[in-house]
């Protein structure tokens, strides 16, 4: 295909010039680059910019786009379009007409620049309005306008729903209500109340007193006894010191650690000593060691557990034989009844749905795989009850006599009237001298296999073990040692294992190299503070006081607080020294 280009240059005093040249091909490119059919020496104009091909005919074009911004043709931005000729397509300064193709020709387009007047006014008119007089728009009405609206939406109608209850309960829970005075979203635990600000905010413009916050929740405990503890921090102070709503769903909660610890770092002083719990004002460097509750009972089996600080030498009295390390520290596994059996802390230890504490541990469950109850090789796979020593001893008796009057018992040892074969049914048939003697040996048998399974291969191996005197009937008897495991460690803190499942057992729990079920494998403080520091950690978790410890935990209501706060004195505690001031009016500024 044979192209004309012909190129319009301009000269002086608006002269025109024109030059001619011919281009051989299908398609004729256009760009900046130097193998482009026409040459555009402008940068706003990519390489390869557009492509131009003629269709049969000689009167119409094709123009396709080269790049995504597309090219403008006809004066808009297209990507493809059909043209007829004398259609025009603009790049940079430089403006390509379409023109019918002459005598000689195939196609012919005319090259030529766009006069700057014509680029400045082009340029104008695609200009968007910079200010509002270029709109052709006033001011004043529109702010008018919009002054009377917001005035009706948040304020007039909001005032008239609170003093015309008929009209708040019309619009209550639409836009055009007091919602839009809310500072922000309520606490989860508030949503059911989101479109009823009267259940807080009972008077107009006045600040939510504790009276609405008793209302529901008036058995939510105080932080320590009022009377005891009569100080200006916890005797007068507001709900809405510490929780300040609308601060989003988890935001009522306050984490600041000065909330504590304004108190708690010289927390002897403020109470003259009356409170016996360590000052504390940061878990990185000013948090006593941690303190368990060890288990321990009474002479009557009542459990009184010892608060221990773990800084002694801690032995739990469990009543149970349990070496963790011969269960973990076999590499190719223990051996069981089933095979070879490789443990793991997970084997036994799990925890509870909600993750805080370990599901408890049975004997059923978790042992009886490995520590099977057989106690006779004639009775198959047969074991007695994980029970009191009363039900064991007379599942024995009463399996033995059975076994012995019915017969067919294939012991050497047994008497003759015991190792015969009888009719099912037929023990009653036997003589009484072979009663007799059939159940003296079902007694010599069971008390045999009672002293295996309790002094020998069975119960020993995890209880302790007290011979008693016989029974009248000449049957053995036993008294086992309690198992009393303890269930809550730490009594002032909470604990879940669901936020540390990233961590392995090992690392807080050595079980691998206890060797005794007397050793406490509770970490200490230095285990938690590996990953754990203050509110101020740096390359470490940032833990406050509420991680771990809970604030309404006296046995005190709140209400109790409310009776006493006429009769506390502001400031002092018991013995009139005064409290340290400061700590409530140094928070009022903080947001929870």
């Amino acid at each position: 295909m044979k192209w004309l280009i012909r190129r319009v240059v301009k000269k002086g005093k608006g002269a025109l010039q024109y030059e001619e040249d011919e281009h051989y091909g299908d398609e004729l490119s256009i760009g900046r680059a130097g193998n482009q059919a026409i040459f555009v020496p402008d940068l706003r104009v990519a390489l390869e910019h557009v492509m131009v091909r003629a269709l049969p005919g000689g009167k119409k074009y094709r123009i396709e786009s080269l790049i995504a911004a597309g090219v403008r043709i006809n004066g808009k931005i297209e990507q493809v379009a059909t043209v007829n000729s004398g259609a025009t397509v603009e790049l940079g300064s430089t403006r390509v007409t379409l023109i019918d193709a002459p005598e000689g020709f195939e196609a012919a387009v005319e090259v030529s620049p766009i006069d700057k007047s014509e680029q400045a006014a082009r340029v104008e008119a695609d200009r968007l309005p910079s200010n509002l007089l270029e709109t052709g728009l006033s001011k004043r009405r529109p702010s008018w306008l919009l002054f009377a609206f917001f005035m009706l939406v948040c304020l007039i109608i909001p005032v008239f729903m609170h003093f015309v209850p008929s009209l708040g309960a019309k619009v209550r829970g639409t836009p055009i209500s007091q919602q839009v005075w809310s500072s922000g979203e309520l606490a989860g635990a508030h949503h059911f109340i989101e479109t009823d600000c009267q259940q807080c905010h009972s008077k107009a413009f006045v600040s939510v007193k504790d009276e609405k916050c008793l209302t529901c929740h008036s058995d939510t405990k105080a932080h320590a006894d009022p009377k005891k503890f009569a100080l200006f921090e916890l005797a007068d102070a507001d709900c809405g010191f510490c929780h300040r709503d609308h601060n989003g769903k988890d935001g009522i909660i306050p984490p600041n650690q000065s909330l504590c610890s304004d108190c708690h770092r010289d927390l002897h002083k403020r109470t003259n000593n009356v409170s016996k719990l360590a000052n504390v004002s940061d878990f990185a460097g000013a948090h006593p060691q941690f303190k368990v509750n060890l288990p321990s009972w009474d002479p009557a089996g009542k459990f009184l557990p010892v608060r221990t600080s773990m800084d002694e030498k801690l032995i739990e009295r469990s009543g149970l034989k349990y070496p963790h390390d011969k269960h973990l520290g076999v590499v190719d596994g223990l051996n069981s009844p089933d095979g070879k059996r490789k443990l793991e802390c997970a084997s036994c230890h799990l925890p509870e749905a909600g993750g805080a504490r370990m599901a408890p541990i049975d004997f059923e469950t978790h042992c009886q795989d490995c520590h099977r109850l057989n106690f006779d090789s004639l009775a198959g796979k047969r074991e007695v009850r994980h029970a009191n020593v009363e039900e064991v001893l007379a599942q024995l008796a009463d399996y033995y006599a059975k076994r012995a009057l019915d017969g067919d018992y294939e012991e050497a040892a047994a008497p003759q009237v015991v190792r015969r074969r009888r009719i099912p049914g037929m023990s009653s048939a036997i003589s009484s001298e072979e009663k007799r003697v059939a159940l003296d040996w079902s007694r010599n048998k069971a008390n045999l296999v009672t002293r295996t399974l309790f002094e020998g291969k069975a119960c020993t191996v995890c209880h302790t073990v007290t011979p008693q005197p016989a029974s009248d009937e000449g049957m053995l008897r036993y008294a086992i040692a309690p198992v009393r495991v303890a269930g809550a460690w730490f009594e002032k803190s909470e604990f879940t294992h669901a936020k540390h499942t990233t961590m392995q057992c090992e690392s807080c729990h050595a079980g691998s190299a206890s060797t005794s079920s007397q050793d406490v494998l509770i970490p200490a403080i230095d285990n938690c503070r590996i990953c754990h520091a203050g509110e101020g950690a740096k390359g470490k978790l940032a833990s406050t006081c509420i991680d771990c410890h809970g604030f309404h935990i006296s046995a005190f209501p709140l209400h109790a607080r409310e009776q006493v706060r006429n009769q506390a004195v502001p400031g002092r505690v018991p013995g009139g020294s005064a409290s340290v001031p400061g700590s409530a009016g140094q928070n009022q500024g903080k947001t929870p």
